[in-house]
């Protein structure tokens, strides 16, 4: 190698004939190996876009995810039971019924009578309404005076009966022994009904017209939930209704 020269370089003599002589060498230099730099660069960012095309496309090609299926319509309107309830006939309204916090004995001036001390016990309570008396008398018979199908509620809202063939069945649910007060009742617990269990007309003092000790009327057990309600049988033996000089009170049921 002659005195003056450097190794070739990338296949090239690069003379050192002086500073001025060695800039065009250096220049070359850099120039190659910038290009190897950006050839680099190049090829991994070729590799790096080819690996993210195949991850892609193995993606793609991989079983969608599980949809849970749609909730369902939260307004639709949820099936009804069109048969009656436990609380009787949706259809119709609820009604009330109570026993009068008063006694009286067989005078009370028939049928229209009773029901004139039923309006006056929900006057003093403010219950408003139209009311009549569970009593039969005169050919008319309880049952029928209830014009209402029901069902028929306590004061406190307590069911007594789903309608009125409940009521004639001699089967309440709950017994009548809330006051037009919505007080209980802790005495004398007998209630003038003159009516059988099936609703119709039995012992009546004379048309609700007597207190006479020996002309019978019958009562019910406010206390009670079966046909003892209406017709207790009684105050013993000999004995198949009250005399009519018995104080009791009065059922009194909403129309």
């Amino acid at each position: 190698m002659r005195r003056g020269a450097v190794a070739p370089i990338l296949g090239g003599p690069c003379p050192l004939n002086g500073l001025l002589a060695a800039r065009p060498c250096v220049t070359l230099v850099a120039m190659v190996l910038l290009r190897r730099a950006v050839l680099a660069v190049a090829l991994t960012t070729s590799c790096t876009t080819f690996q993210r095309t195949a991850e892609l496309e193995a993606t793609d090609d991989a079983a969608p995810p599980s949809v849970p299926d749609a909730a369902p319509d939260v307004d639709a309107p949820a099936p009804l039971d069109a048969g009656p309830t436990e609380a009787g006939d949706a259809s119709n309204e609820d009604k009330r019924v109570f026993v009068t916090s008063d006694a009286w004995n067989g005078i009370m001036g028939g049928v229209s009578g009773a029901d004139t001390r039923c309006v006056a016990a929900a006057d003093r309570a403010a219950l408003g309404g139209d009311w009549i008396a569970w009593i039969s008398a005169d050919g008319k018979h309880a049952l029928a005076r209830i014009t209402h199908e029901g069902p028929y509620v306590r004061l406190d809202g307590a069911r007594v009966v789903r309608n009125r063939t409940q009521l004639a069945s001699g089967v309440l649910a709950v017994a009548i022994e809330l006051t037009e007060s919505g007080a209980a009742v802790t005495e004398n617990r007998h209630v003038w009904t003159g009516t059988r269990e099936n609703g119709t007309i039995f012992a009546d003092c004379n048309n609700w017209s007597t207190d006479n000790a020996v002309t019978f009327g019958t009562i019910g057990a406010l206390d009670r939930r079966d046909r003892t309600w209406t017709d207790n049988g009684g105050p013993g033996p000999g004995f198949r209704n009250w005399g009519c000089q018995t104080k009791a009170r009065l059922y009194c049921f909403e129309l």
